[in-house]
């Protein structure tokens, strides 16, 4: 993990294959868990490059 706590490359792999192994259905388990790792891998890099939305400079004040 990098000063901004940040994860880097091995450790998003790693959180990859733990989850692969932990929630991935029983028979991507059984067959090949690093296959649906990667997948997790390459979905969690695709999002990653996402800019953040934005949002409205002013928001409507909610009257109560």
């Amino acid at each position: 993990m990098d000063n901004d706590g940040h994860l880097n490359d091995v450790e998003i792999r790693l959180e990859c294959v733990r989850l692969a192994v932990e929630f991935a259905p029983e028979i991507a388990r059984i067959t090949d868990p690093l296959d649906k790792a990667e997948t997790y891998y390459n979905w969690v890099k695709q999002n990653s490059k996402r800019q953040p939305e934005k949002t409205a400079k002013k928001k409507d004040k909610v009257k109560s």
